[in-house]
């Protein structure tokens, strides 16, 4: 398999935006920064990835364009992964496949909770009957995925619907919340 790996300084783009890329990236050495509006005022920090980390997945595995760009936070070291590769290189360095299957599930987890959380806090901040007439088919599609998660998750669940009840509180009625904060707005 030819060498596949390739360097980047600190501060250098990797990826950017609506780029096809036709690769996808495992770090070997360094950090990456994944953002959404690189270099504007609008920009948002989406995650850091570190050595063992994959990104670029989404986008090679359905070959569409970026929709974030991806930074080099240090002097960095990654192995591209291509079409033409992926098989040698997996082929060769089998325990990449569950690396890459955990990054991906981890990724979901992720995904899963913050559409949750998000439709939770709807559910409990919102007007309902507005919500529901106005969506109706997906406030049903939601309950039927939100019961689902909650069912696979119950921990993670519970532990987020006290807190977008307090969110919640807190917007109806700051006086009150402020003279009952929770636990992490209590000094210490």
């Amino acid at each position: 398999m030819p060498n596949t790996e390739k360097r980047f300084k600190k501060g250098e783009i990797i990826c950017r935006p609506k780029e096809m890329v036709m690769s996808m990236y495992n770090i070997l050495y360094g950090s990456v920064g994944i953002y959404f509006d690189y270099g504007t005022p609008e920009q948002v920090d989406v995650v850091t990835l570190r050595e063992g980390d994959f990104f670029n997945v989404i986008s090679f595995l359905e070959s569409r364009q970026r929709n974030t760009t991806a930074v080099a936070l240090e002097n960095t070291i990654v192995s591209e992964i291509t079409y033409d590769n992926f098989s040698a290189y997996f082929r060769e360095k089998p325990a990449k496949i569950m690396s890459l299957l955990q990054h991906m599930s981890a990724r979901m987890r992720q995904m899963q909770k913050a559409y949750v959380d998000t439709c939770h806090a709807l559910e409990l901040c919102g007007d309902k009957e507005k919500l529901a007439a106005e969506h109706g088919d997906w406030v049903e599609s939601h309950n039927r995925t939100y019961n689902l998660l909650r069912a696979m998750f119950p921990t993670l669940y519970h532990e987020e619907e006290r807190k977008a009840q307090e969110l919640c509180r807190a917007e109806s009625d700051p006086q009150t919340a402020m003279l009952n904060p929770t636990a992490a707005e209590r000094p210490q």
